[in-house]
């Protein structure tokens, strides 16, 4: 099936993140990742939800982008 509608949607619970200034940092760079579509960051939860195209990122790409900016994804 070749469709350009298989969208995933991913919620990471991330540790360090604080302020305003966190959640534009991570925005920022995952929506320049290819196949990221939205990002949308909670503060109070402490989370970051995803939407990508699982054909061109993993989400273990996407965690280890988050580790690299120095938010820690938990793992469930």
């Amino acid at each position: 099936m070749n469709g350009g509608d298989n969208r995933a949607r991913e919620t990471i619970r991330v540790g360090g993140l604080r302020g305003n200034e966190g959640g534009k940092e991570i925005e920022h760079n995952l929506i320049q990742v290819d196949g990221v579509g939205e990002v949308v960051v909670s503060l109070e939860q402490r989370t970051v939800t995803v939407d990508y195209d699982p054909a061109v990122i993993s989400g273990e790409y996407i965690r280890r982008t988050l580790d690299s900016l120095g938010y820690s994804p938990y793992t469930h």
